[in-house]
This record gives C-alpha cells, sequence and structure tokens, in this order.
C-alpha cells in the first residue's frame, strides 16, 4: 500500500490508522459534502486504497438531526464513492459500515448474510451508504466493514465507556462531586479495542483475498453495567452511581453481538487485547489529560 487516502483522519480509529500506516496514510481533512475537492483529492494522490471513515458516529446523538446523519453518512459515502470510480478505479475502497445495521436480530452472534433492520438513524444511514458504495462494486474493489463498537484511548467522551472513564477520572481530580451519571447498563454490546479495530482495517486493506462485507467484531457481548464496574475497580475513589434519563436511547438494542468467524477465516485477523486493558488504558487517557 503506497498511498492510502483516509477521509475522517482525525476521528478516533483515524488516528490510530494513521500510526499503523505511517508514511503510507494520506489525509483527506475537507468535508466529505465537498464532491469536487474529492474527486481533486483523489484525482491527484492516485490512491491504491480509500478508506471511508468520515460520518456523524453518535447512535445517540443521530435522533436529535436525523437529517443531517443522513445528509453527511449518506451522501458524503455518495461523494467518495463516485470520487474513486472516475478518479481511481483502481483504488480499493474500504467502506466502514457499523453493526448497528442489523437492528434487533434473531441471532446473535450474528453472521453477515443476517437480514438488515436498523432501528436508529445513525444505522439506517450506514445501511442506505452499503448501498451507495455497491452501486459502484461493478467498477471499482469495494470491501465493506462491518465493525461492532470499539472502546479505547482517545475515543469522544459522547459514547458510553469513553463517558464512564471520563467521569471517573474527573471525579479523581477533584472536579466533580463522585456522583457518576449513566443511560442504560443492561445493554450488551460487542466490544473490540479501537487499535485491534486498525488492524482489522488494515488487513481488509491489504489482502488480495478480502471482498465483500465482514463483520469486524469479537463474538463476545458484555453487559455495559459490568464493564462500569470493571472500570470503578480500576478507580482511586469510592463513586455512586446515578441514571440519567438525559443518557437513554429513543430506541436501544438489548444485544448486539457479531460473529467474526468469516474475517478470521479469510484473513486471520481477530481481536486479541484483553478488555481490562482496553478498559485501564481508555481511563489513563483521561486521567493524563486532565493532569
Amino acid at each position: 500500500m503506497e498511498r492510502v487516502l483516509v477521509t475522517g483522519p482525525d476521528g478516533f480509529v483515524g488516528r490510530h490508522l494513521r500510526n499503523e500506516l505511517g508514511h503510507a496514510f494520506v489525509p483527506h481533512e475537507r468535508d466529505v459534502l465537498d464532491g469536487s475537492s474529492l474527486s481533486a483529492a483523489v484525482r491527484e494522490t492516485q490512491p491504491s486504497a480509500v478508506v471511508h471513515l468520515a460520518a456523524l458516529s453518535s447512535v445517540a446523538g443521530s435522533w436529535s438531526d436525523v437529517a443531517e446523519v443522513w445528509r453527511v453518512n449518506v451522501l458524503g459515502t455518495v461523494n467518495v464513492a463516485e470520487a474513486v470510480r472516475s478518479e481511481a478505479p483502481g483504488a480499493r475502497l474500504l467502506f466502514v459500515s457499523s453493526g448497528e445495521v442489523y437492528g434487533r436480530p434473531a441471532h446473535v452472534p450474528t453472521v453477515e448474510n443476517a437480514p438488515v433492520a436498523p432501528i436508529s438513524p445513525y444505522g439506517a444511514s450506514k445501511a442506505a451508504a452499503e448501498l451507495a458504495v455497491r452501486q459502484v462494486a461493478r467498477e471499482v474493489d469495494v470491501v465493506v466493514a462491518r465493525s461492532f463498537l470499539h472502546i479505547g484511548p482517545g475515543q469522544d467522551e459522547r459514547f458510553a465507556i469513553a463517558s464512564f472513564a471520563h467521569q471517573i477520572a474527573t471525579i479523581e481530580h477533584g472536579d466533580a462531586p463522585p456522583v457518576l451519571r449513566v443511560g442504560n447498563l443492561e445493554a450488551r454490546r460487542d466490544l473490540s479495542d479501537v487499535r485491534c479495530i486498525a488492524d482489522a482495517y488494515l488487513a481488509l486493506l491489504g489482502s488480495p483475498d478480502a471482498s465483500g462485507t465482514y463483520n469486524v467484531s469479537t463474538g463476545r457481548a458484555e453487559r455495559i453495567g459490568d464493564v462500569l464496574d470493571a472500570l470503578l475497580r480500576l478507580s482511586e475513589r469510592e463513586i455512586e452511581i446515578e441514571e440519567d434519563p438525559d443518557r437513554l436511547r429513543p430506541a436501544d438494542i438489548p444485544l448486539l453481538c457479531g460473529d467474526p468467524r468469516r474475517i478470521a477465516h479469510d484473513l486471520g485477523w481477530r481481536a486479541n487485547r484483553p478488555l481490562e486493558q482496553t478498559l485501564l488504558d481508555t481511563l489513563t487517557f483521561f486521567r493524563e489529560r486532565l493532569a
């Protein structure tokens, strides 16, 4: 991979992918809704691959501005796909989708050929964006990564696990009372370390055997309340838990877990970082930022 053009290069995954790709990493920092700028960037760099990360990625936040989520996540993806098709059709296009497209699946862990039935605006926009990239798949080498929830150092505190770690670090620092506010703790989620996710994208970019759609997941579901308990055991303070109605979603998925056997079989990728280490690294990130 000589040149990999990456949209959303300064986002959570983008920063880790930059570390992995090194000099091959070519950031596209402009708005993906600017189709002419995007086409010009692809034409000028002639990348060997394009990774489309740029998106409005908060499931909870997607309910507050549905139209904007669809505009950025779908129209932005159309612009990326068309830029690759017209300016660098020999490049591999890796589109990062989400396990949220499955909605409330009938079978868990969920395989790639399960029905797509999203229930959130975010999930629906990702499902529509998958259709957009498949429109160019006859002319472009398209690979879709349906990534399940990923966590780790550098994640925005709008997201649940990062929010817990940020609140704990803030309380430890003496900047807040010892009360941690939470949403639904009964939900169960498939949690990967963001650094494992970056490794998966490298495998999907570099392997000639990669094709079609892959779940990027662990195959295990963790109760969010249990993850919070693990974080609290790492804390230096006694902290109370308080439910915050503002952190509850209009519609939530009780259980979401992807079957990773296809990516393991085709590419040998597995999420191999212990959850406990990921949680410690996440908490350490916020402690160091506050220090």
